[in-house]
């Protein structure tokens, strides 16, 4: 398969799986192969999609792909023919739409490489990595920590970096304001925020299911995972056994080709997007958050490191940037009272949810 087929159909599986029917992903498809060659050839003397495994790898694939809707509007404004700008029109709706799907796995990419250091594996002496459970544990944590899904089309927001540090400032900074409010324990004592957080993620992780020839185990039952990155094999340990780890392809169960730990992502077997929309009536709470985080963010700008970024455009690689300005500019006087309410909802959230251990290679083939 070459990396053109491999990104157009993953884009045409990713559109028709959101309800759109094969006729409009086909021709979506054809619009972002046109754009790759009127635009992005002409500019860069490369295929775009030979690129993209590099660009999404590195964080950057939005950024450029989004700087081509520029290029698309300036041959707009240029043009006085009205089929001719229609279809440029047409050309720039795909894109936007491919964006969309490139954005998803780039955040993907993103998450998986986060913090890749916690928890270092033991070198065995045949060579082959050791991760035991509560190594796999912290690294998988830290990637559920920034899986955020935050769009200004959604109603619920997932702002799932904007909940942890909202609940370790209201732990470390934010006692006396809850005392006063009365927002406390049963007993009388201070909500422990930040070791419900880390209880409620590890849940999570727990949960994540490996498959495996003699069926499939949860995280909390294997004892460690193997990697041999020479021969690309990964291996969960049970009671003492290797058993072989297989990665979900869309041809059927095939044996996991990894190098790193890096390399099995963390798939959801319902979409995170879906899963928020069939809860949205229970996440009352959630949706005040939502609510108050746009109205924040509405048309704000913040200057990092030279670079401007337009909180509101929910842009891949500016989300921490987002959290850490509205964490550090929130009305706590507003948003105290809703924190102790998102147990519930955060629970209902983990109940839905169902993460599958698969390969980078086949997650991107996947979506």
């Amino acid at each position: 398969m070459t990396l053109t087929n491999k990104y157009l159909d993953g884009f045409h599986t990713w559109w028709t799986a959101q309800g759109h029917p094969s006729r409009s992903a086909d021709g979506y498809r054809s619009g972002i192969r046109r754009v790759n060659d009127e635009f992005f050839v002409p500019a860069v003397k490369k295929n775009m999609f030979d690129v993209l495994d590099d660009a999404i790898s590195s964080g950057s694939a939005v950024d450029w792909l989004t700087a081509l809707i520029g290029s698309i509007n300036a041959r707009i404004g240029q043009t006085d023919d009205v089929t001719a700008r229609k279809r440029l029109q047409d050309n720039r709706s795909q894109l936007k739409r491919f964006i969309d799907y490139v954005a998803e796995l780039q955040d993907s990419v993103a998450a998986s490489e986060a913090d890749d250091d916690a928890a270092a594996p033991e070198l065995l002496p045949d060579g082959k990595q050791y991760y035991d459970r509560d190594m796999l544990v912290r690294n998988f944590a830290l990637r559920i920590k920034t899986q955020d899904r935050m769009s200004d089309g959604k109603n619920v927001f997932f702002p799932i970096r904007i909940v942890g540090r909202l609940f370790t400032a209201a732990d470390r900074d934010k006692q006396q304001l809850f005392h006063d409010a009365g927002l406390l324990a049963a007993n009388g004592k201070p909500i422990e925020f930040r070791r419900w957080f880390k209880d409620w993620v590890r849940n999570i992780v727990e949960n994540v299911i490996f498959h495996t020839p003699k069926g499939d185990y949860r995280l909390a039952q294997i004892d460690g995972l193997l990697i041999d990155s020479k021969r690309m094999k990964a291996w969960v340990r049970v009671n003492g056994k290797d058993i072989v780890l297989l990665s979900e392809s869309p041809e059927g169960m095939r044996e996991m080709k990894i190098s790193s730990l890096r390399n099995i992502h963390l798939d959801h077997a319902e979409r995170m997007e879906d899963l928020l929309i069939r809860l949205e009536p229970v996440l009352m709470t959630m949706r005040q958050l939502t609510d108050d985080i746009k109205a924040a963010v509405k048309d704000r700008k913040v200057t990092v490191n030279g670079v401007v970024i337009q909180l509101d455009k929910y842009r891949p690689r500016t989300l921490t940037v987002l959290s850490n300005w509205y964490c550090d500019n929130v009305d706590w006087n507003r948003i105290a009272p809703l924190l102790p309410l998102l147990f519930t909802e955060l629970n209902y959230i983990a109940a839905a949810t169902r993460l599958v251990a698969m390969s980078d290679a086949d997650n991107l083939r996947k979506h």
